[in-house]
């Protein structure tokens, strides 16, 4: 291309495309919605912000030297959400790297492919954001830079610093995430494959263990050992961290790849001592019972599971699934494209560079599908990888068919024809988005994020979930927005990989827990928001601890949230007739579905600070004891009653106990107290039911 009567230099194509990036970034930021692409990347992003109580270097699946880059922008500027913004930078470093690469090989063809690249990658990298792909991409950008790009003629320091850069995206990748390096290193290897082919042919094995071996095997023993300074230094014996990294890798082992189904292997399962709803618990991911469901347990129950016969149906699952994609399509048609550009040529095709990708892919599918269905995720991924090599592998021909008559007219043509392919093809990535709102600000999302800014305001309570999926986006956050520090540790989940996190387990430690399943019942700080599986969970505390009759009452509704306690029998509570209480008024609630009574405490506000209070019934009948947990009828500025009594807020003494419908009215069938906690110590003191009068 001219401009001018000038033709542009190798260095100007690079600006141009650096210009492109930046525009396409711009419009994937403000136009295409981003966000994060899994609850995993929520909670990293929590992590590294400091929202679960300190800024650790500890980012559990990333290596902690990632982590302490993470850390070091966090303290110099703390305003900002920098793991999204560092995210952003390698993937932008990582495209413009192989970018670089492709124009010094060809510079119209290259630019072309760049461009292309950029435009593929908008919506898996830029738009989802997940840090596997992020990974993957980081990784491809470094082989492609060691072995694609354009050598010097002459050995020494220069050519060495050449290098740099790509050992450098190598280890960031194997720093990200190490099994996407791994994958991506599998994709990869018909590059190096292509190289050794030449170099035999060739017989310059000398030039090929210079150029294309050694600056693989410095980043391999960089990254190794990286992994070994890890190990030293981090993996400590002993360490929350080691504790951590064997329970996860057990779970991932059961979890990740299926749990062996309980018709098939009961007697292994009660051999262990598991009931079938433990078994439920670890297909539904309830996990968080950490006397129950520990690293032992999980590989004492993989020794068991047998190897499951290789399912061909999901490969044709996937195969159908994976011609629709369009990293596929687009890898597809240029290498149908570098086909018909090498007609004729014979051996001087590079069958290895370019077929090797498709190959590795399907090992990589075949090795998931025997475990477990490959995730989206994983997909995406590799496909990156393989875009990448293939492209890469593809251009020389490409280019020596092409290059030349790729002048005015037919450059801008040949563009315009790759860029409208290519975002037809992407059309639902591109440009759907633009005409959507963006899913942070529905109503959902707007629910979902007020529930999290009213319960995180209080730090006296924590708040236990379902396991349910919290990418930010469902939060109602966008990527770019810092989560706030101190933000998330009276949150948690009753099942996911960061169960028995150091994070979590501080934070549980916080509130005198060490067991967040157990605590559900036995702190009375603790609540429980569900919507599913509250009955479930019950059962799971009363076949597992035995002795208990658990109950649940209604504490609060934040939208369309219910808040409930789950209660137990409390034993050894005192009694005292130096305060009386009264129940003034039942009435009945959502349907009939909840009676609800209301009582006044003969306490001073000083005597209550800090407590909290409990209905307590016994049938006169048959002696069963049943307690629930009630609320002082203070509200504080976001409408939510008090579980515990607070003196900042207005002064009362009427509490509320809301429980499940009764069989029977609260008569003198029942001797029933009102009992005043204060933490692990609970008084009954005299009540007069005045209910029925």
């Amino acid at each position: 291309m001219d401009v001018r009567g000038h033709r542009l230099t190798g260095r100007q194509w690079k600006y141009l495309f650096v210009l492109f990036h930046l525009l396409a970034v711009a419009y994937a930021v403000f136009f295409l919605h981003p966000y994060y692409g899994s609850n995993d990347e929520f909670t990293l992003a929590s992590i590294a912000s400091g929202a679960y109580g300190s800024m650790s270097w500890y980012f559990i699946y990333m290596h902690s030297g990632f982590g302490w880059l993470l850390k070091l922008f966090y303290l110099l500027v703390p305003g900002l959400n920098w793991y999204t913004i560092v995210m952003y930078a390698v993937i932008f470093l990582s495209l413009t790297a192989v970018g670089f690469t492709w124009i010094n090989r060809s510079e119209r063809v290259g630019t072309i492919l760049s461009v292309l690249l950029v435009l593929a990658s908008l919506q898996p990298l830029y738009v989802e954001m997940q840090y596997t792909k992020t990974a993957a991409v980081v990784t491809a950008a470094g082989y492609a830079w060691l072995l694609c790009r354009n050598r010097r003629k002459e050995a020494g320091a220069g050519a060495a610093l050449e290098c740099v850069p790509g050992i450098l995206l190598l280890l960031l990748g194997s720093w990200i995430r190490f099994e996407a390096f791994g994958m991506v290193s599998l994709t990869a290897f018909g590059l190096w494959l292509a190289k050794a082919w030449k170099g035999w042919k060739d017989r310059d094995w000398k030039r090929f263990l210079a150029r294309d071996c050694m600056p693989c095997i410095y980043a391999f023993v960089l990254i190794f050992a990286s992994i070994a300074a890890e190990n030293l230094l981090v993996y400590r014996p002993g360490s929350p961290q080691e504790h951590y990294r064997e329970y996860d890798q057990a779970r991932q082992s059961l979890l990740d790849y299926g749990v062996p189904e309980w018709e098939e292997y009961q007697a292994e399962y009660e051999a262990l001592g598991l009931t079938r709803t433990d078994y439920l618990n670890l297909e539904n991911w309830l996990i968080a019972d950490s006397d129950r469901y520990t690293a032992e347990v999980f590989e004492e129950i993989i020794a068991f599971r047998q190897d499951r016969p290789f399912q061909w149906e999901y490969l044709a699952d996937y195969l159908i699934i994976l011609a629709t994609k369009p990293l596929f399509i687009l890898g597809a048609l240029m290498a149908v494209l570098w086909l018909l550009s090498s007609m004729g040529r014979g051996k001087g095709r590079n069958w290895i560079g370019v077929c090797w990708p498709y190959a590795a892919l399907l090992g990589i599918y075949l090795y998931f599908i025997k475990i477990y269905r490959v995730l989206p995720i994983v997909v995406t991924a590799c496909l990156l990888g393989v875009l990448i090599f293939v492209w890469s592998s593809a251009l020389p021909e490409i280019s020596r068919r092409w290059e030349e008559k790729l002048t005015g007219r037919r450059f801008l043509l040949a563009g315009l024809a790759g860029t409208l392919l290519t975002c037809g093809i992407c059309v639902r990535m591109l440009a759907v988005p633009v005409l959507l709102p963006a899913a942070q600000d529905s109503e959902a999302s707007r629910a979902f994020r007020d529930l999290y800014d009213t319960i995180t305001a209080d730090k006296d309570l924590y708040y236990v979930f379902d396991p349910l999926t919290s990418n930010g986006m469902e939060l109602g956050y966008s990527i770019f927005e810092r989560i706030p520090e101190d933000y998330m540790t009276n949150v948690f989940t009753l099942g996911g990989w960061e169960t028995e996190s150091p994070q979590v387990v501080e934070n549980l430690g916080a509130y005198d827990q060490g067991n967040l399943m157990t605590s559900l019942y036995t702190s009375d700080r603790a609540v429980f928001i569900s919507g599913t599986l509250l009955e479930h969970l019950m059962l799971h505390l009363d076949s597992t601890y035995e002795g208990l009759f658990l109950t649940y009452s209604k504490v609060n509704q934040i939208g369309n949230f219910d808040l409930y306690t789950l209660n137990y029998r409390m034993s050894n509570l005192k009694e005292t007739d130096a305060y009386t209480a009264t129940l003034d008024r039942t009435y009945t609630a959502e349907n009939g579905r909840y009676d609800v009574f209301e009582a006044t405490v003969d306490m001073e506000p000083e005597e209550l600070e800090g407590k909290s209070v409990f209905l307590w019934m016994e049938s006169v009948e048959s002696g069963k004891q049943r307690m629930y947990q009630g609320t002082w009828q203070q509200q504080d500025e976001n409408g939510l009653y008090s579980l515990l009594y607070d003196t900042e807020l207005a002064d009362t003494a009427q509490v509320k106990f809301m429980i499940p419908k009764m069989s029977y009215p609260l008569d003198d069938r029942y001797v029933v107290h009102v009992v005043i906690r204060d933490g692990d110590r609970g008084t009954k003191i005299a009540t007069e039911n005045n209910l029925y009068q």
